[in-house]
C-alpha cells in the first residue's frame, strides 16, 4: 500500500474523531448546567421566539436572492423562492447524510431547474466562496471596531483563522484561474493516485474548477453581478449574526451590540477552519468559549441552541417538507 493511500485512509477518520472529541468536549463542559439550560429554554418569551423565527427565514429569503442573482451568471431563469429552497434542499440533506451529502444534493436541485451540472457546479462553489468571504469581511470589520476588548490570544486566534479562510478562497480562485496550476494538479493525482474511488474525487475536483473558470470569464462581463452577489452575502449573514445579541438582550440589556456581532463572526471564521462533518461540533465548542465569558454558560448555551434552530433546524425542516412534497408530486406523474 502506497505513502499517499495510507495518508488517505487516516485522514477519513479525522473528522468523525475530532467530531466526537468536540461533542465529547461540549457535553462535559455544559454537563453540570443542562437542568438549568432547559429551564432557560423553557422560560423563553414567545415574541423571542418568533423573533428568532422571522430572522431564520428571512435569512432564507435573503440566501434565495443570492442564489438567483449568482445563477444570473448562466443566463437561465431562476426565481428566489428556488434560490431559497436550493438552500433549504442542500440543509436537508447536511443532516440526513451528515454533511457528505451536501455538495451533490444542491447540484441535483439546480440540475432539475434545468442548469446543467456544471452550471450547477459553478453556482455551488459561488455559494460557498461567497459565505466565507462575508463571514470574513464582517469578522475583520468588528475586529477593528472592538479590538482593544478582546485579549491578543483572541485576536491572534481570529486573524489566522481569517487568513485560513480567505487563503481557501484565494487556492480555489488560482485554480480557476490557472490553467497550468490545474494540468500540474491532475498530472500529479495521476501519477501517484492508483485507487478509482479516489481518482473519482480527482475528476470530481476537475470539474469544480472547470466550472468555476466558465463562471468566472462570464462574470467578468457582469461585473454588477458581482456587487449584488457580494451585498446579499453580507446582507445574509448580518441576518444570522444579529440572532445571539436579540437572544440575549433581554437578560444583559448592556450588552455591546457590536461586541455581539463580533465574537459570532469570529466563531463563524474559527469554525469554518476545523474539518468537522457538517460543520456541527466545532462551531458550538466555538461559541461557547467565546461567549461565556459575557453572559455565563447557561445563558450561551440557551441562546446557542435558538441560534442553531434558526441557521440549522428550520431550514432542515423547510428541505424536508419540500422534499415530501416533491417525492409525492413525482410519484403521482409517475403513476
Amino acid at each position: 500500500m502506497s505513502e499517499f493511500t495510507q495518508k488517505v485512509k487516516r485522514q477519513t477518520f479525522i473528522k468523525p474523531l475530532i467530531f466526537f472529541f468536540l461533542i465529547g468536549f461540549f457535553v462535559k463542559y455544559l454537563w453540570s448546567s443542562f437542568d438549568a439550560i432547559f429551564l432557560e429554554i423553557l422560560e423563553t418569551s414567545i415574541w423571542l421566539v418568533l423573533a428568532v423565527l422571522f430572522l431564520g427565514i428571512a435569512y432564507q429569503f435573503v440566501e434565495g436572492k443570492m442564489v438567483k442573482t449568482t445563477v444570473r451568471i448562466t443566463d437561465k431563469p431562476f426565481r428566489s423562492v428556488e434560490g431559497m429552497m436550493a438552500s433549504c434542499y442542500a440543509a436537508f440533506y447536511r443532516v440526513v447524510t451528515f454533511g457528505a451529502g451536501t455538495w451533490i444534493a444542491e447540484i441535483n436541485f439546480y440540475h432539475r431547474k434545468n442548469l446543467t451540472v456544471s452550471e450547477g457546479v459553478g453556482v455551488s462553489i459561488f455559494r460557498f466562496m461567497l459565505f466565507k468571504t462575508s463571514a470574513a469581511f464582517l469578522a475583520i470589520l468588528f475586529l477593528i471596531m472592538e479590538m482593544g476588548l478582546f485579549s491578543q490570544r483572541i485576536i491572534w486566534v481570529v486573524i489566522i483563522c481569517i487568513a485560513i479562510n480567505l487563503a481557501i478562497n484565494g487556492v480555489i480562485l488560482l485554480a480557476a484561474l490557472s490553467m497550468p496550476l490545474q494540468i500540474l494538479f491532475v498530472t500529479i493525482c495521476n501519477r501517484w493516485i492508483k485507487q478509482a474511488a479516489w481518482r473519482d474525487k480527482v475528476d470530481q475536483v476537475n470539474t469544480q474548477i472547470n466550472a468555476l473558470r466558465t463562471m468566472i470569464h462570464d462574470l467578468m462581463h457582469k461585473k454588477r453581478l458581482l456587487v449584488e452577489m457580494l451585498f446579499w452575502g453580507i446582507t445574509k449573514a448580518l441576518i444570522w449574526f444579529i440572532i445571539p445579541y436579540i437572544c440575549l438582550r433581554p437578560d444583559y440589556p448592556d450588552f455591546n451590540f457590536f461586541v455581539s456581532l463580533a465574537l459570532i463572526s469570529f466563531v463563524t471564521v474559527i469554525s469554518g477552519v476545523v474539518p468537522t462533518p457538517g460543520g456541527v461540533g466545532s462551531f458550538e465548542v466555538s461559541y461557547m468559549l467565546l461567549f461565556s465569558p459575557y453572559v455565563g454558560k447557561i445563558d450561551a448555551a440557551s441562546s446557542l441552541l435558538l441560534y442553531r434552530f434558526a441557521t440549522f433546524i428550520l431550514p432542515f425542516l423547510i428541505g424536508g417538507i419540500y422534499v415530501f412534497v416533491s417525492r409525492k408530486k413525482r410519484l403521482k406523474i409517475n403513476r
